[in-house]
């Protein structure tokens, strides 16, 4: 997909005179700029921002690279343009649009094989198609030699819940093969994980970041493509793709060796070939008491990496509140993608258009309809966010250093892919029930005469699968949405078509672009409702609170809130 002259225009008519750069030094105005003609949250100015944002000349948007730039100095003059002031205050006073975020990068020099040994020899597995392996260690070589391989469940280890699947097992230089999801998944019980709703203890975020703390030197995800809640394409295109994390003191010797996948194929034989029954160890895994299981094979891999630390950018404006301006309302967005990924058809750039240039541009017009209503009693921020698709680490970034204080921060509203297929009945809302927010969200969208539904795939974890997740880490409560799936034109049938086609074959995939068949007004629409729910607190006086069962509740009474 090229750039459209419409989108150019677009880019010159966003361009005002405040600079994108980290001061608020000003740019001279391009000079065949125009005012931007569109009214605010409309389908038409939505769908130019996002052209232009999910364009080839911004490849991809990865941080780091020159589709960063562009991306950053467009957000940057979109919000100048709407009326925002630089949100961030710098050491010597003076204000920026851009919060900067100190990464690590790690990037693959090799293509690694993953050779898996035992009684009846070795056998050597494939990178990408097989297996996928990166490190988060500041080490330019990760050299794993016949490791042990352990079977730890799903590899929680919870607490308060009562759950540790490393529990009486040294899993010290070991390599551990760990299953997706949590335990209540396939059964449907809630056995303190929700029922069916992913938690946060099975994401593989997580279950990575706790081999690292278990000190394995290994971790290796079993895919499965329902408990994932994605096909093994996802994970391949993002194989040799540059490896992000916060820059750590202990340059990521909290980490494993490596993190990793291993598709289905490769697991069943593992199993096979350690005289394990899978299904039936995945069952004793499910139950309270699990004990880790030695896998009688050893494993062998090596990574050769590059390793540098980068500076990339969350993007913050803001719109100072004019009764009590210390108390803020938060949009968010994030802005990157995956930039460069393995072709499909000859296309190599993942332009994700949907995920998130829908998102970003939403930002963008909720802080234009903001302006034009007028300055609201409290402050409203406007964040996009840098690499989420590496972890949430902007998100991350932010609330290792928050630019708005958490006690004094009202709530966050994400926005993480807005709808472009058409009007829809209801919105759903991700993480329904953990806060007031769906309250709120309520009574916007039954003033549209529609209505809200509870998230149709808690399984998937969305709720922690976006960077609204560290906001509510701070305790803030946070609102997350979802396109809703009862089409105005086909109904839920239609809808769910629209969904199951986008996670087979448009996630994370160059196929992520703008077509011809895209319709924003359900987009505009479902934002329309974001503003009303932002709109309401901003100029009101209302704290609202988690729900009484919410695990982000006692961070916010802590707060004193």
């Amino acid at each position: 997909m090229k750039l459209r002259h419409a989108a150019l225009a677009a880019v010159f008519a966003l361009a005002a005179c405040a600079s994108a750069s980290q001061t608020t030094e000003t740019l001279p105005t391009p000079p065949n700029a125009t005012a931007f003609a569109a009214p605010p949250l409309s389908a038409t100015a939505l769908l130019e921002h996002t052209r232009t944002l999910a364009s080839d000349e911004f490849e991809g948007r990865a941080p780091g690279t020159e589709g960063e730039r562009l991306t950053v100095d467009y957000v940057s003059r979109s919000f100048a343009a709407a009326g925002l002031q630089p949100g961030v205050v710098l050491p010597d006073g003076t204000r920026s649009w851009v919060q900067e975020t100190q990464l690590s990068a790690a990037m693959l020099t090799n293509t690694p094989t993953l050779t898996l040994s035992g009684r009846d020899g070795a056998r050597q597995y494939a990178y990408a198609t097989q297996f996928s392996a990166w490190t988060r260690r500041l080490e330019p070589t990760i050299n794993i030699d016949n490791a042990e391989l352990v079977f730890v469940g799903y590899g929680i280890n919870a607490p308060e819940l009562g759950w540790n699947d490393y529990e009486g097992v040294d899993v010290r230089g070991k390599i551990v093969v760990i299953l997706v999801n949590d335990p209540d998944f396939e059964t449907g019980d809630d056995r303190g994980f929700g029922g069916r709703a992913m938690t946060y203890y099975g994401r593989w975020t997580y279950k990575f970041e706790e081999a690292g703390r278990q000190g394995a030197a290994g971790a290796l995800i079993v895919h499965e493509t329902a408990p994932a809640a994605y096909p093994w394409a996802v994970i391949q295109s993002a194989t040799g793709s540059t490896r992000w994390d916060v820059v750590r003191a202990n340059g990521g010797a909290d980490r494993a060796g490596f993190d990793g996948w291993m598709n289905n194929e490769v697991a069943m034989e593992t199993f096979r070939r350690a005289g394990l029954d899978f299904n039936q160890l995945k069952a004793r895994a499910q139950t309270r008491g699990f004990r880790a299981v030695p896998m009688n094979l050893r494993g062998s891999t090596r990574l050769e990496t590059q390793i540098e630390t980068r500076a990339t950018s969350n993007v913050v404006g803001v719109l100072p509140g004019t009764v009590r301006p210390d108390e803020t309302v938060i949009y968010t967005a994030h802005w990157d993608h995956l930039g460069r990924c393995p072709p499909i058809d000859g296309d190599d750039i993942c332009n994700g258009a949907f995920d998130n240039a829908t998102g970003t541009s939403g930002l963008i017009e909720l802080a234009r309809r903001f302006h034009a209503e007028g300055a609201p009693d409290r402050s409203v921020a406007f964040i996009a966010l840098t690499a989420e698709e590496q972890g949430l680490l902007g998100a991350l970034y932010y609330m290792q250093h928050p630019l708005f204080a958490p006690r004094n921060t009202v709530a966050a509203i994400n926005m993480d892919g807005i709808n472009a297929f058409g009007r829809t009945r209801d919105i759903e809302v991700r993480g329904y029930g953990q806060s007031q927010m769906d309250d709120l969200l309520t009574t916007a969208i039954q003033a549209q005469g529609r209505r809200v539904e509870p998230d149709s795939s808690p399984e998937a974890g969305y709720y922690y699968r976006s960077d609204h997740l560290h906001f509510a880490q701070l305790g803030i409560p946070v609102l997350y949405t979802s396109r809703g799936i009862d089409m105005v034109d086909g109904g839920v049938e239609r809808g769910r078509a629209f969904s199951q086609n986008y996670v087979a074959n448009v996630y994370h995939k160059p196929a992520d672009e703008v077509t011809d068949a895209w319709d924003m007004s359900g987009g505009a629409e479902d934002l329309e409702a974001l503003y009303a729910v932002g709109r309401r607190l901003a100029d009101g006086d209302e704290w609202p609170q988690w729900g009484a069962n919410s695990e982000f509740r006692a961070a916010r009474t802590a707060d004193g809130r």
